[in-house]
């Protein structure tokens, strides 16, 4: 019995042991999703809404952050995109030499590919599959492309099917939609907003803004901030609040991962320009967009 009774307490010390040791090791892979060089101080950059400001130093937590220190891009957090989009009257490609992290940033390159005159290059990376939040606050730090038949964007797309599901559409962004932080597509303004219930017409639904702003390509860096919660959306701009989404149907409630990418268009009343007809990269010119850091807030609760 004896004998018994110590097998059974060895054997419950190995199991308090192996969960202990599993979720110590849970916990080592959610800090893993913070870049050891962000400053333990960072907060959301917010200036102008009281509202966020209010609990702004208690209610957030850092959850996940690259401030792109590194000579590459982290594969555990990004997958860089090696993968053609069609357009109307230019095929677009991305790949692995169109993303390069050095000189503490991430870089989108963007240029005119060898294969044939209707063929460009342009990068696009994300944390599908790799890191995907649900509410919380998005922040990146941007020195956005001046768009020419290019554009850069900082955006978010659901996880699993959402608003790509076969099934019949909602009408919602509920299940999940493409939420476009800022999309650089105007020489003095930017776009941004959501799509849902997939890009196939009728069933397709958007609701975006363009945003003025004159200086947007006159400094190097601006600060595009998201703060996404189960009853509003908020867009900022280095630090001001500049729209305000509290319609249910507008909010998202499953998870969304993190998408950079640049784009090339043709004829296009979208951007500002025609790539075909940009002299630049018509003469083997490289532009380019890049990023500081991009961080994830969320509520401590």
């Amino acid at each position: 019995m004896k004998k018994i009774i110590s097998i059974i307490i060895v054997f419950s010390v190995f199991v308090a042991s192996s969960c202990k040791a599993k979720r110590e090791a849970n916990l080592a892979n959610k800090k893993s999703f913070v870049d050891s060089e962000t400053p333990i101080t960072a907060k959301p950059f917010i200036v102008s809404d009281s509202t966020s400001i209010q609990n702004n130093k208690s209610k957030w937590k850092l959850v996940f952050s690259d401030e792109f220190n590194d000579a590459k891009i982290d594969t555990t957090k990004w997958t860089v995109e090696n993968a053609p989009k069609k357009r109307v009257d230019i095929m677009l490609y991305s790949d692995d030499n169109q993303v390069e992290e050095k000189d503490g940033k991430v870089y989108i390159y963007y240029r005119k590919s060898n294969l044939n005159d209707t063929t460009y290059m342009a990068g696009r990376f994300n944390s599908h599959k790799k890191y995907a939040p649900t509410y919380g606050f998005m922040e990146s730090q941007i020195h956005l492309v001046k768009p020419n038949g290019y554009q850069m964007a900082f955006w978010m797309m659901p996880e699993g099917k959402g608003m790509a599901s076969t099934t019949t559409p909602d009408g919602t962004a509920n299940d999940g939609a493409e939420i476009d932080i800022v999309e650089g597509n105007k020489l003095n303004a930017f776009s941004s907003g959501l799509h849902w219930d997939g890009y196939a017409k009728p069933a397709h639904k958007a609701n975006g803004s363009l945003n003025k702003k004159p200086d947007l390509y006159e400094t190097e860096y601006h600060i595009f901030g998201f703060e996404w919660t189960p009853t509003y959306l908020k867009f900022y701009y280095d630090g001001k609040l500049i729209r305000t989404m509290t319609d249910p149907k507008f909010i998202p409630k499953v998870a969304h991962y993190l998408y950079f990418s640049g784009s090339c268009f043709g004829k296009s009343d979208w951007v500002h320009g025609d790539v075909r007809m940009n002299e630049f990269i018509q003469k083997g010119g490289v532009a380019e967009a890049y990023i500081d850091y991009v961080r994830v807030f969320q509520t401590k609760n």
